[in-house]
C-alpha cells in the first residue's frame, strides 16, 4: 500500500506517482511510432514484391513447360518432313525450323529474364556459382557459411543484383580477377569486387542504378566504391529481420565509368 500524503485537501498516493511514471516511460515515442511506421511499410511492400515473384515463377513455369515444348516439338516434326522432302519444299522446311529455332532462343532469353529457372532448382549460393562459372574462370564466389532461408522476392533480388554487377565488371574490366562474396546476419550481403581500372560511377536508370531502386523495396541499400586504378566494390545488403525497422539506401560513386 502506497504512503498517504495529504496537502490542501488533495489526496496523493506514492503507488499513483509510480502508475504515472510507468505509464510515462511505456508510451511510445515519435521516434518509435516512425520506426514501427517504416517497418510495417517495408514489411508490406515486401510481401508485394513477393507476390510478384511468385508470379514471375508461375509464368516461367507456363512459359517453359508449355510454349517452349510446342516450339521444340514443331521443330523435331519439321525435321522428321524434311527428311522426304525435295527443292524448294526442303528449302522451305528449313527456313521455318531456322525461325522456330531463333524463336525458341528468344523466349529462352525472355524467361530467364523473367525468373532464372535455377532459382526454381538451386539456393542463391548454387545460382551465383552458375551464372559466375559462365563469366570464366577469373571470377571466383565464396560462402563462408549457409545462408538462411530466403523469400522468393530476396532470392530474385540477390541473384540478379550478382549478375549485374558480374555483367558491368566483364564489360568494363575484362579478364580482371572478381570475386563475390555473400554472409548474412541481420541482413543479406553480397559484395563484388574487381581489380580492373577503376572509375565507376551509378548512371539513373541504368544497371546497378536500377538495382538500386529494386533494392529499396526490401529497405536494402547499394555501395559502389570505385577509385581510379581500382578496385571497383559493389555492394548490396537487404534486411532480413524486419522488425528492426530497418530501411533507407545510401551508394557513393565517382564520376567516369558508367554502371
Amino acid at each position: 500500500m502506497g504512503k498517504l500524503f495529504r496537502r490542501k485537501g488533495r489526496t496523493h498516493t506514492a503507488r499513483a506517482d509510480a502508475s504515472r511514471m510507468s505509464e510515462a516511460t511505456t508510451t511510445p515515442t515519435h521516434e518509435d511510432a516512425a520506426a514501427q511506421q517504416i517497418a510495417e511499410l517495408v514489411a508490406s511492400r515486401r510481401a508485394i514484391a513477393d507476390a510478384y515473384e511468385v508470379e514471375r515463377q508461375r509464368i516461367e513455369r507456363d512459359l517453359h513447360d508449355g510454349t517452349q515444348q510446342y516450339l521444340v516439338a514443331a521443330t523435331i516434326k519439321l525435321g522428321e518432313a524434311s527428311l522426304d522432302a525435295e527443292g524448294d519444299v526442303a528449302a522451305l522446311i528449313q527456313e521455318a525450323k531456322t525461325d522456330i529455332d531463333r524463336g525458341l532462343k528468344a523466349l529462352r532469353s525472355t524467361v530467364r529474364g523473367i525468373h532464372p529457372q535455377v532459382l526454381s532448382e538451386r539456393d542463391l549460393v548454387a545460382a551465383v556459382k552458375e551464372s559466375a562459372a559462365a563469366y570464366g574462370p577469373h571470377v571466383t564466389v565464396f560462402a563462408p557459411h549457409p545462408l538462411p532461408e530466403l523469400s522468393p522476392s530476396v532470392l530474385a533480388a540477390g541473384y540478379f543484383f550478382t549478375t549485374e554487377a558480374l555483367t558491368n565488371a566483364a564489360k568494363y574490366a575484362a579478364g580482371a580477377p572478381v570475386s563475390v562474396l555473400l554472409t548474412a546476419d541481420e541482413s543479406l550481403h553480397i559484395n563484388v569486387v574487381d581489380q580492373g581500372p577503376g572509375g565507376a560511377r551509378l548512371i539513373e536508370g541504368r544497371g546497378l542504378a536500377g538495382m538500386r531502386d529494386r533494392l529499396e523495396a526490401f529497405g536494402g541499400r547499394l555501395d559502389c566504391t570505385s577509385p581510379q586504378g581500382g578496385p571497383t566494390r559493389v555492394g548490396a545488403s537487404i534486411p532480413l529481420l524486419l522488425e528492426r525497422g530497418q530501411t533507407g539506401i545510401s551508394h557513393s560513386s565517382t564520376d567516369d565509368r558508367q554502371v
